[in-house]
């Protein structure tokens, strides 16, 4: 990837700074203490890695419920498990409370989910957005081993993605806000009118190139900013 494209990603480093939390493909704020994003349950390959942790945790929890299991055996611990029915009674206790456990832990991270709605929101818009990124980068690959192939308006291309990493970061900033403290309202405001701003630009931009190479994806770049905007106003609106 070309210099200029590296410069236009949101590191994981950045997008912890801005939103405060860790936030990873599939958990934000990490395993335990976290929550899931919602995503995970339209992506399949996301899908496929917390179906594997969800076995994980469960596998952790299971460890941490045997000693309980076997307080319930009755008599001596040596003898009582070499007995079926005793085995059964001691695994039918020990996998129902994992159970129960993994449940409570989903229900508690879906009802707490719900306050990082707009944020998990963003980082769609965040994957949407490096996905353009993607695409630009593998017309560059192409460009570079084809020279008959010359494409146009990349400079726009550019232009257009930086208004969008721009509205981004603003989106992250405050919705950050938003959520921690509701007396900042002037930063609000400032946010919010840069990424209005971001918009129009976006929406010139787009107008002017609909017919190059990069038409696609300058109105995937707009779909993004007009979606980030959208977001923000509803944000606004909760709180």
């Amino acid at each position: 990837m070309k210099p200029d494209l590296e410069d236009l990603k949101i590191t994981e480093r950045e997008l912890e700074n801005l939103s405060g939390f860790e936030a990873g493909p599939i958990f934000i704020g990490g395993i335990f203490g976290g929550v899931y994003r919602s995503s995970v349950f339209r992506n399949p390959q996301r899908f496929l890695w917390f179906c594997l942790t969800e076995v994980l945790v469960f596998a952790l929890i299971f460890t941490f419920t045997v000693p309980i299991g076997l307080s319930t055996l009755p008599g001596n611990v040596n003898n009582s498990i070499k007995d079926v029915s005793t085995t059964l009674q001691f695994l039918q206790t020990t996998v129902g409370i994992a159970l129960l456990v993994l449940l409570l832990w989903n229900i508690y991270m879906g009802w707490r989910g719900k306050r990082f709605k707009g944020l998990m929101h963003l980082l769609d818009e965040i994957d949407r957005y490096h996905q353009v990124l993607a695409a630009i980068d593998l017309l560059d690959q192409l460009e570079a081993v084809d020279s008959q192939v010359n494409l146009a308006n990349r400079q726009d291309a550019l232009a257009a993605l930086s208004l969008t990493r721009n509205s981004l970061v603003s989106a992250l900033m405050t919705e950050k806000i938003l959520r921690e403290s509701r007396g900042l309202l002037a930063r609000r405001h400032d946010l919010v009118t840069n990424i209005e701003n971001n918009l129009s630009a976006l929406q010139t931009i787009e107008i002017n190139n609909r017919a190059n190479e990069y038409g696609q994806l300058l109105n995937a770049a707009l779909q993004i900013g007009m979606s980030v905007h959208a977001e923000i106003q509803q944000v606004s609106s909760r709180l």
